[in-house]
């Protein structure tokens, strides 16, 4: 089996060395001409993409969020209607009407590998960097997703398949991702609104601090994609989030114990339980629910 790879940041060149490792002939490009001698060490073809696109069973595309609408376009006006595109982005309803442009639902499966670094590049690619981590399967168009690639992909990436109604994907993802990197990064900023402790946190920081602020290290400009593609659930959730925080303010300042604070944990337990279970046990999420599985 052969599959083409668009775009060999972290996400891409980890899906690439999966499928590698498993067997596959992968095809890759990217915008950056000098990761052809790292590819072709890592025992994958790079090239330009119209010279292999014909070749390749499946096309993963893991470019830059904003190009990834212009990428469905080209491939769909340049491949062959067998081809399956495969679309792991991080923000899906933008999208949306550049899939319309495949030839059937079935050739265009939109999944969302929930796993990253701080950290981005080829040279920090992992194979095994979404093993244990669930992958969002997002059906669109009232379309069933193709079973047998699903499942080829969840064994090779060792990750569990989470289904995900398209209307629901972004605002969790605003919840669970994109305002999560805000507080981290929050973190880090408030470090430069205390002066006077500025010349000495870095000496006495512990776990606790670099835990928090890992994702806040994470690369500005992929983040900013991220954030504008999905601005309107951002906002309201990060509008939640500082209500919250106010209301915590006003608590502090009488002497008060937040509730929240005291259900922090229980809510951590919920998650770590949900995400312990295993694939089988695993309940997808359902259109109009208003509970956790």
């Amino acid at each position: 089996m052969k599959l083409g790879v668009i775009g060999l940041g972290l996400i891409g060149g980890s899906i690439a060395q999966a499928f590698s490792n498993a067997g596959w002939d992968v095809w890759a490009w990217d915008v950056d001409q000098t990761l052809k001698e790292a590819c072709e060490q890592a025992a994958m073809h790079f090239g330009p993409w119209q010279d292999w696109l014909d070749e390749v069973d499946q096309i993963v595309i893991a470019a830059p969020l904003a190009t990834v609408g212009e990428w469905i376009v080209r491939l769909v006006n340049e491949a062959s209607q067998s081809l399956v595109i495969v679309d792991v982005s991080s923000v899906k309803m933008p999208l949306v009407p550049y899939y319309r442009h495949v030839f059937s639902p079935s050739c265009l499966v939109s999944l969302h590998p929930m796993a990253g670094k701080e950290v981005r590049g080829f040279a920090h690619r992992d194979g095994n960097l979404f093993r244990g981590r669930p992958c969002l399967v997002v059906p669109w168009n009232n379309a069933e997703p193709r079973a047998e690639l699903i499942d080829s992909w969840m064994q090779i990436l060792g990750t569990t398949p989470v289904t995900v109604p398209l209307e629901w994907h972004d605002p969790l993802m605003s919840m669970v991702s994109h305002v999560p990197y805000l507080i981290s990064a929050s973190v880090l900023a408030l470090t430069e609104k205390v002066p006077d402790l500025w010349p000495h946190w870095p000496y006495v920081a512990g776990t606790g601090f670099m835990d928090v602020t890992r994702i806040g290290a994470s690369d500005v400009d992929l983040w900013q994609d991220i954030l504008n593609a999905n601005r309107q659930n951002v906002q309201d959730t990060f509008a939640r989030y500082t209500a919250l925080i106010n209301e915590w303010n006003d608590h502090i300042q009488q002497g008060l114990w937040p509730q929240a604070l005291r259900d922090a944990a229980s809510v951590r337990q919920l998650v770590e339980r949900v995400r312990t279970l295993s694939s089988s046990e695993r309940t997808d999420i359902p259109h109009g629910t208003d509970t956790l599985p």
